[in-house]
């Protein structure tokens, strides 16, 4: 029999537990059986604790899966059923149209666009001022995204709407997720209106880009003129609702993913300066020119960083499916329909697979470190078919943004005190402004 932790609840299970601390919560669990049972509501879910017990989920019986379960049905109520939420069937319909725009020479023909929305966002910036670096990653992810998968003049408003809405919608997402009760959330109390009105900004303004892009004679090479064309071998051309989610999905996963990313980059940084000397020391050795795709792999140092911060906080934090058919996992059946849970944030902090798990540590990832459950356990982007496609894309933006920003940037703590995960939706750095200073010449770092 599969067991439950303790807490649960009368009418809401273990809901308030996870709702209080959803990532200790996690963790703990990670302590007990490779599944356990929890009742969120009225719904009974299953939580896989262990990355082999993930990885049958995920990749060798994922046809016993499907994308399903609390955390897909809220992220449907903002992304509808684009590329990231939707049935396998649908998925193999939508990933033809998609895929293309994430291949690595599209992403390469991005690159320059790319680092130059990196100068835009930050041209404001001055020596001694505090910012709000989970605003500025914000504005940095989402303008990258407005001029290189959605180019139209219409798309920057978009994103930079969808940045600013974010907040509320994530928020208003984990709600939903955990409380599984309609009525509660049709309830008209002030996080329900706000939440509404969110959404309604963003709804408009995407209205606003498909719009455009229905006008004739506009010749753009971007992911959403390639959407909207459809698939050349099946013929079949999306109607708007469906180019609407599509629009969405690309915006949650392009803006918020790539933007906590950063932050989070930055926030260690500015805690770790060991790691931040050798972050400058291979920037610096690229020389005085634009950071260009081609510069890439001679930045091997900055990927480990960002896959390192990936591990500790991954934005994804907690992954769900349904099972389409009764299915054994991790030793235990689980009936037909159930609800399966995974948390990369708690499988990626197992201390038996990483040694030290808390300890921000960018060389874990060399090639002679790096063991087979640890490449198993990193479930950041997710994995099997449905992992993360614009996984080359946000590694590539990620990483010029960091080699560009390091060149002339350091960031400080503004006040000491503990960096803290924020569980929302995704998962993000609480707000901790950084104060900015010039860089020292080349060569005498501080």
């Amino acid at each position: 029999m599969i067991s439950k932790p303790s807490g649960e609840l009368p009418l809401i299970g273990h809901a308030g537990r996870l709702a209080a601390d959803p990532l200790g919560f996690m963790e703990r669990q990670r302590a007990a059986e490779p599944v356990v049972r929890l009742r969120l509501m009225g719904r009974h879910c299953f939580l896989v604790n262990t990355a082999e017990a993930a990885t049958q989920v995920l990749v060798s019986q994922q046809d016993g899966f499907d994308k399903g379960g609390p955390f897909m049905e809220a992220a449907r109520q903002l992304v509808g059923n684009g590329v990231i939420t939707c049935s396998a069937a649908d998925h193999r319909e939508q990933w033809p149209v998609m895929k293309p725009a994430f291949h690595r020479s599209r992403v390469a023909s991005y690159t320059d666009v790319m680092r130059e929305c990196v100068l835009e966002a930050t041209a404001p910036w001055q020596a001694g001022q505090a910012i709000d670096v989970n605003a500025a990653m914000y504005e940095v992810a989402a303008l990258v995204v407005a001029r290189t998968l959605v180019s139209a003049p219409a798309g920057r408003p978009a994103a930079l709407v969808m940045a600013q809405a974010l907040p509320e919608l994530l928020r208003g997402l984990l709600r939903r997720m955990l409380i599984a009760a309609d009525w509660v959330h049709r309830t008209p109390v002030p996080a329900n209106r706000r939440f509404d009105a969110a959404r309604a900004r963003l709804d408009t303004a995407i209205g606003e880009v498909i719009a455009q892009y229905r006008q004739p004679g506009q010749a753009r090479h971007d992911l959403l003129t390639q959407i909207m064309a459809g698939d050349e071998q099946s013929g079949r051309r999306p109607g708007d609702a469906e180019v609407r989610d599509q629009i969405m999905s690309v915006l949650a996963a392009g803006v918020e993913t790539s933007a906590s990313l950063l932050a989070w980059t930055f926030q260690l940084l500015a805690r770790h300066p060991e790691v931040e000397a050798r972050l400058w020391e291979e920037v610096d050795a690229l020389g005085d020119q634009p950071v260009t795709f081609d510069d890439l792999p001679s930045l091997p140092y900055t990927k480990r960083l960002l896959t390192e911060v990936l591990r500790l906080y991954p934005p994804t934090w907690l992954l769900s499916r349904v099972a389409v058919e009764a299915t054994e996992v991790g030793g235990y059946l689980l009936p037909k329909g159930a609800d399966v849970l995974i948390s990369p944030y708690a499988i990626q902090r197992n201390p038996e697979v990483f040694p030290d798990p808390d300890r921000l540590d960018p060389d874990r990832w060399l090639s002679e470190r790096l063991t087979a459950r640890q490449r198993q356990s990193f479930l950041a982007f997710g994995a099997g078919r449905r992992r993360c496609m614009g996984e080359f894309y946000g590694m590539t933006e990620t990483t010029l943004a960091m080699a560009t920003l390091a060149r002339t940037w350091r960031l400080t703590p503004t006040r000491p005190g503990p960096l803290r995960p924020q569980p929302r939706f995704l998962l993000v750095p609480t707000e901790q402004p950084l104060t900015l200073h010039r860089r020292a010449p080349r060569g005498t770092h501080q």
